[in-house]
């Protein structure tokens, strides 16, 4: 059977929060990390990195052969524009590889002033289907985050699509998802107080919370569990996905190490089976994935198990987390018996145990009757009895015979997940040296490489001469330094009968790995052209940043008119329609103009000779977003409901109100009511569904 000629394997892209995830990622395989500052991302309360650290942290993700993504995908107001182009710039001389952006004011700012500096669309750009990638990629953005609600049919699509371009796809492979739509979600803003917007950093996740449906019953009816692709990784792979992204910047340092090394495994055994086969089938894949494996998966965070989303269609009510939003750990077994503790309000639980793997002191145990916790702990007792019965102890009085106990953290699995060892990046090297002549050392490591000349020249040997083999010996001692090698790998070409130090050949080395590191972590810096001071401030004047003229304008323009329009979420029946009947709807709209609120069928109405007008779908919050849109031929009307503060709209369509959500989630109820008693229509569209 031939080997495979496909695309590289894709790149496994990290969620840090902090150092020691950051340390987490890169020592547990990779490629690449994305991460915030204290500004501008969508995950603000993170631990996150000030300016200072957040260079040490690009530093050292570089020397470790790591790629850096900066989120910066909050929507910016015009008074923070000033500051958001400074920190782009910032960012740029610090070697970020690349932004994850969402506001198009911002992107238009880097595009034009920053062109080297890639951006990334993130997946509140609510990008669903090539008709938007021209667009996109006129915008400025070498890859694109699509929408999560994709079938693994879409991604190849997708794929494809942007392939053509020069562009990449990166796609969600691990980690939580959004009942809504990504970037079109207005449910935190109205619900989380002070302004807790999803799409300004602050998201409060009312999706997590209790609410009653029309029938009276009580549910997390908005609550995904959490997505994992591994049985599918193989049809990822083939769809063309560029990277694999691991969802979790809130996440634990445990949380980004486990993640990050059971896909590093699969990933590279996937590259292993391929480098001599042309295929593998979807039984035969499943069947290699190790069921430990899957269970550290489960046991670090699951919300009631796991779901592939919308890769393999549509889940239905499949996707929902059941009876708890939050990681309900892995089940253990069931209460046989409870003892008192001697002396304390205490009780010990005897456990009927069912899983493989039992409970020891350490481990955090959750025992529940129905949805109800009926106690929690951390393990500070474990004995194991005749029967396979444990004793684990101790908990408040409550607990009683047949609850189920969960345990919901693993001390051995979470202190093996931050044991793995400092990535080593492999180096070559070449060492040669000729008599009464200075040696020389080059180093080489992925395509950088340093050249280090010896303060002295080797002499003739008076008594022992130096040998290829004592070289290469002292060359390999690269000890707590970022490299790793081989004996294969290190070429010594020496003169015989000649005497070299040892104390010359390790300064050599530790020099030549001080450059080489330096080399890595300037890498991307070294082949840029930061704006200077002055440069930066006439940009700022040129554009009038914080400038809100544009932005004002648009708000006093009045939107009651009845126009034609396509919703921010056109994805399934409706792109079907305007694809097989484009040319009379075209035709029609001609005269009238369209309002459109996403990125996919704004160029093709323009192309048309349509006049197109922006819609709220396309989160446009500032200025330099509205002349961002006016360069592409759009006429801004409606602006980002982010900037509506009454929750009330004068646009018809919805009888005046701000959609919610917007979802492909089929609800089995009319409305929802939420804790504060407040009814939310679900309005159907079809094959999709508004929360209003």
């Amino acid at each position: 059977m031939g080997k495979n000629t496909s695309r590289p394997l894709p790149e496994l892209l990290a969620p840090v929060g902090g150092w020691k995830q950051l340390e987490a990622a890169v020592n547990n395989g990779a490629d690449a990390v994305y991460m915030g500052g204290s500004l501008f991302n969508a995950r603000i309360n993170a631990e996150n990195f000030t300016e200072d650290s957040l260079a040490k942290a690009i530093d050292y993700a570089h020397e470790s052969g790591v790629r850096v993504y900066i989120t910066f995908n909050t929507l910016i107001r015009d008074s923070e524009l000033e500051r958001a182009f400074r920190y782009a710039c910032r960012l740029y001389e610090m070697g970020a590889d690349a932004l994850i952006l969402q506001d198009m004011g911002l992107a238009r700012l880097v595009r034009k002033y920053l062109p080297d500096f890639p951006m990334h669309l993130s997946t509140q750009g609510t990008v669903y289907n090539v008709h938007a990638l021209d667009l996109v990629k006129q915008l400025g953005f070498r890859r694109i985050v699509p929408a999560r609600e994709l079938s693994l049919k879409e991604i190849g699509q997708m794929a494809a699509g942007c392939h053509a371009r020069d562009m990449d796809i990166e796609v969600f492979a691990h980690g939580a998802l959004c009942t809504c739509y990504s970037g079109q979600c207005q449910m935190s803003r109205a619900f989380g107080g002070g302004g807790r917007s999803g799409n300004r950093g602050l998201c409060a996740q009312p999706c997590r919370l209790l609410y009653t449906d029309d029938k009276g019953r009580k549910g997390y009816f908005l609550s995904p569990k959490d997505l994992c692709t591994l049985e599918l990784m193989p049809q990822l792979i083939k769809a063309g996905v560029d990277s694999f992204k691991i969802e979790g910047r809130l996440k634990s340092p445990e949380y980004v190490a486990v993640t990050t090394a059971v896909y590093r495994k699969y990933l590279d055994l996937y590259a292993q089976i391929m480098a001599e086969r042309s295929d593998i089938a979807s039984d035969e894949w499943r069947a290699m994935i190790d069921p430990e494996d899957m269970g550290k998966l489960m046991q670090i965070f699951n919300r009631g198990g796991f779901t592939t989303g919308y890769l393999e269609g549509n889940p239905g009510q499949k996707i929902l987390s059941g009876t708890s939003p939050k990681n309900q750990g892995v089940y253990m077994g069931t209460v046989s018996a409870v003892r008192p503790v001697k002396g304390r309000d205490k009780v010990l639980a005897d456990i009927q145990a069912q899983a493989k793997n039992g409970i020891a002191q350490g481990d955090g145990v959750e025992i529940r009757r129905a949805a109800e916790v009926t106690g929690s702990n951390v393990v500070t007792y474990a004995e194991t009895l005749a029967n396979g019965i444990q004793r684990i102890g101790d908990f408040d009085r409550g607990v009683k015979a047949g609850d189920k106990v969960y345990k919901v953290t693993d001390k051995k699995l979470r202190d093996e997940a931050l044991s793995a060892p400092a990535k080593k990046l492999p180096v070559r090297m070449r060492f040669e040296a000729h008599a009464w002549q200075a040696p020389e050392l080059t180093m080489r490591c992925q395509d950088e490489s340093v050249k280090v000349v010896g303060g002295f020249a080797a002499e003739e040997a008076l008594k022992k001469a130096t040998d290829a083999g004592k070289v290469r010996s002292q060359l390999m001692k690269l000890g707590d330094t970022r490299f790793r090698t081989d004996e294969a790998a290190v070429e010594v070409v020496i003169d015989p009968d000649i005497m070299i130090p040892v104390s010359g050949i390790n300064q050599m080395r530790r020099q030549a790995a001080e450059e080489l590191t330096e080399a890595l972590r300037g890498k991307v810096r070294a082949g840029r052209n930061p704006l200077t001071a002055g440069e930066t401030e006439n940009v700022i004047a040129q554009e009038q940043l914080g400038n809100e003229t544009e932005i004002l304008r648009i708000e006093t323009i009045e939107t009651d008119a009845d126009l034609p329009y396509i919703l921010n979420v056109s994805k399934g029946e409706l792109d079907e329609y305007i694809e097989e009947n484009f040319e009379d709807i075209a035709g029609k709209v001609c005269e009238t103009g369209i309002l459109i609120g996403n990125l996919g069928w704004i160029k093709q109405f323009i192309d048309a000779g349509v006049t197109v007008y922006g819609d709220y779908g396309l989160n446009v919050y500032n200025s330099q977003a509205v002349k961002a849109y006016e360069e592409l031929g759009v006429k801004m009307l409606n602006l980002s409901h982010e900037r509506n503060t009454d929750g009330w709209t004068n646009d018809r369509r919805f009888g005046g109100r701000v959609p919610l959500m917007i979802t492909e989630h089929p609800f089995g109820t009319d409305y929802l009511i939420d804790r504060k008693g407040v009814k939310h229509e679900i309005m159907k569209l079809r094959d999709k569904s508004v929360v209003l």
